[in-house]
């Protein structure tokens, strides 16, 4: 009896201890996101949000370069100052990096204002400047669900059921989420 209380609390002791995984990620992908000038992970994880589903879909965030202060010293393959509106900009804000197809890259460019305008909303300050795109991949997307064939008694009784609604379509659809809800259960 002993035993069974003592195991029983090692067990509640571990489950208090156990982080979610939510709370863990942050801290393994910052030194990761620090090194491609990303404070936060908000531009890379929102990017379909930011931009849109479109421009989604073929491009995604590289990295950020913030400029250089002064006295520091650049590394080569980032000393190369990107295109600017403005020559206050290019010394006091970042460029965000951002690949995609180089058929897109047309399309990106005539965006660049409201992709600017965006990221800036969403980080809360106007940190970003500039858009710099390089040739890169299509942007991989998330696979779409499969969508499962319901067991067509169970669909059949399920309609059978819904006499009194008029239109065809809605009863049918009614139908098929009723069997998608059964199947889960």
């Amino acid at each position: 009896m002993a035993r069974e209380k003592a195991a029983a609390t090692r067990s509640a002791d571990k489950r208090r201890d156990a982080a979610s995984l939510a709370t863990l990620v942050p801290g393994i992908l910052a030194p990761a996101l620090n090194q491609r000038g990303f404070a936060t992970s908000a531009v890379m994880t929102q990017w379909r949000e930011i931009v849109g589903a479109r421009l989604a879909d073929w491009t995604h965030p590289v990295e950020i370069r913030w400029p250089r202060r002064p006295g520091e010293v650049a590394a080569p393959a980032k000393a190369a100052p990107s295109p600017s509106r403005n020559r206050d900009d290019r010394t006091t804000r970042a460029t965000l990096v951002i690949a995609c197809p180089g058929a897109f890259a047309l399309e990106v460019q005539m965006a660049e204002a409201g992709i600017i305008e965006a990221v800036n909303r969403r980080l809360g300050f106007g940190c970003i400047g500039a858009i710099r795109i390089v040739q890169g991949p299509k942007a991989s997307s998330a696979p779409k669900p499969v969508m499962r064939v319901p067991d067509a008694a169970l669909l059949a009784r399920i309609e059978a059921g819904m006499v009194d609604i008029a239109d065809e379509e809605l009863r049918a659809a009614l139908a098929r989420f009723g069997a998608a809800i059964a199947a889960k259960g």
